[in-house]
């Protein structure tokens, strides 16, 4: 912002955004068998996530910091009442149904609410790192990542303390209300063991709860903060660091890269092998990556289209 003209700026943003939302109706036209068209093709997936969230970024970042987070907040707390209150009333009202049909979607894995409160709250903190990237010296640089990790730890200790207020640490039949929660699944492959192995699930494991953003976005920015120190400002260059970079430069195609093997994880793999065949698997992605990026330049992945796209508007 500054650099090139404000519609410059805006019409990158919204073509990023439009291009995210095409390719996460693609993959819900591809992988959504239990609707019909046209209705198969809207669903919160990821990538459709985070073509809104490039929307949401620009236009809530008119508003104060403080403003920002106030908006933060309210979409976590009031999610939870807003979805229920849609959930109870769509079968009853068309108009409820419609609203719940855009918001919550067939398929609600990253549904708008409550996940936009991440796309707020990623303004914030972003701005921090753009401003010592804007001064370029050593004190905005230590002031913008303490104030990352301070709003990290912060986060994660809201998100532990949560569960204690709202249903329980453990979720169980006995504490567990279905109307408070509807739009919660448990976990298919938790099923297939007998309740005396697991018991409960803990609260912060159940995605969409308060306590899962905050611990989500608590640790992301824990991780933020120091991979930004070490990486750019101490200026180590450390393989570990450089693997994390090849993942986020490739990260939209990596989402479609990796359903060719999911059939190998999903209710097949045993628990006790799952994480070391796992992580056997993000080493062979990561390779793989590697010597797409070095002898084909990424070409044609849909992060180096993007990357066109931005080049194109920019000139």
């Amino acid at each position: 912002m500054g650099r090139i003209p404000e519609r410059t700026n805006r019409n990158i943003v919204l073509i990023q955004g439009f291009f995210l939302i095409s390719l996460g109706i693609v993959f819900n036209l591809i992988t959504n068998s239990s609707s019909h068209f046209p209705q198969n093709l809207w669903g919160w997936n990821i990538l459709v996530l985070l073509g809104f969230s490039q929307f949401i970024s620009y236009y809530i970042f008119k508003l104060v910091r403080w403003a920002r987070f106030a908006v933060g907040l309210s979409i976590i707390f009031f999610t939870p009442g807003i979805r229920e209150f849609l959930f109870i009333g769509k079968d009853h009202n068309p108009i409820l149904n419609i609203i719940y049909f855009i918001v919550v979607s067939p398929i609600p894995t990253f549904s708008l609410l409550p996940y936009a409160s991440i796309s707020v709250f990623s303004t914030v903190f972003g701005e921090f790192i753009y401003e010592s990237i804007t001064l370029d010296s050593d004190t905005a640089n230590l002031h913008s990542t303490n104030s990352i990790l301070k709003y990290g730890m912060f986060l994660l200790i809201c998100g532990l303390l949560l569960p204690f207020f709202d249903v329980g640490f453990v979720i169980t039949g006995e504490n567990f209300d279905s109307l408070m929660y509807p739009f919660i699944d448990a976990i298919p492959i938790l099923k297939a063991y007998p309740t005396t192995f697991i018991s409960g699930i803990l609260t912060i494991l159940y995605a969409g709860t308060p306590s899962y953003l905050f611990i989500s976005m608590g640790v992301a920015l824990l991780i933020i903060g120091r991979k930004y120190y070490r990486k750019d400002i101490l200026q180590k260059n450390i393989l570990k660091l450089n693997i994390i970079s090849l993942f986020g430069k490739h990260s939209i195609t990596l989402f479609f890269l990796q359903f060719i093997f999911l059939p190998l994880f999903y209710q097949i793999l045993p628990l006790l092998i799952f994480i070391p065949f796992l992580i056997a698997y993000i080493v062979l992605l990561g390779f793989l990556l590697y010597l797409w990026q070095k002898y084909l330049n990424s070409i044609p992945s849909f992060d180096w289209m993007l990357n066109k796209v931005d080049e194109h508007l920019k000139k």
